[in-house]
């Protein structure tokens, strides 16, 4: 058994617990009856991404296509279209902080906001109060570290070139291939993305 480290632990690490407890709190407030799993499971197999009226006339569950076309398609797009690439670049000049990456993580924010939007959650007000401070991070900033005592912010990009996910059935994009970076700061600096 591993022991806890002596001290106190790093914002960081508190932030990490908190947002993992409230993602947990607000999977617990989807109690809407149209997303309960349906009685025969598929016992390992995913479910099919097709667009969201195929995909119900297929028999996929009302809450899987609400995940893969808000939640799953945003992460898509943001994640690995965007800060994945970019922190993987950033990454050449050495080891990076941990990092919470504001307008990036608008897929779970937009999924929890959605889901309680049309009624199919329910949120304690604290847990609500809590995804509100997320999103006004998300609408704010781009990514941020927070340190014990400085907590770093960086303004969104100017720019971001974007495309098509080839095959994408919900609107995914990534950063755009070939040509000048696909990612500016107000600055001009550009990410050294290799493409």
């Amino acid at each position: 058994m591993s022991r806890r480290p002596p001290g106190t632990p790093p914002l960081a690490s508190d932030i990490a617990a908190g947002l993992s407890r409230l993602r947990g709190a607000l999977d617990d407030g989807v109690s809407h009856p149209d997303l309960d799993p349906p009685r025969s499971a598929r016992k390992g197999k995913p479910w099919p991404v097709l667009p969201p009226v195929e995909a119900l006339d297929a028999g996929v569950p009302l809450r899987e296509v609400l995940r893969q076309g808000v939640r799953d398609a945003l992460r898509t797009s943001l994640a690995n279209g965007f800060y994945l690439p970019v922190r993987g670049a950033l990454a050449t000049y050495g080891r990076l902080p941990v990092a919470w990456y504001g307008q990036q993580e608008a897929h779970w924010i937009g999924y929890y906001d959605m889901l309680h939007r049309l009624g199919f959650a329910r949120y304690g007000s604290a847990d609500a109060d809590h995804l509100d401070d997320w999103a006004v991070l998300a609408r704010s900033c781009g990514w941020w570290w927070p340190g014990e005592d400085v907590c770093v912010v960086v303004e969104r990009p100017a720019v971001i070139a974007t495309e098509p996910v080839p095959g994408s059935w919900h609107g995914q994009v990534r950063l755009r291939q070939g040509g000048a970076g696909p990612v500016e700061y107000r600055d001009g600096w550009r990410p050294p993305l290799n493409r």
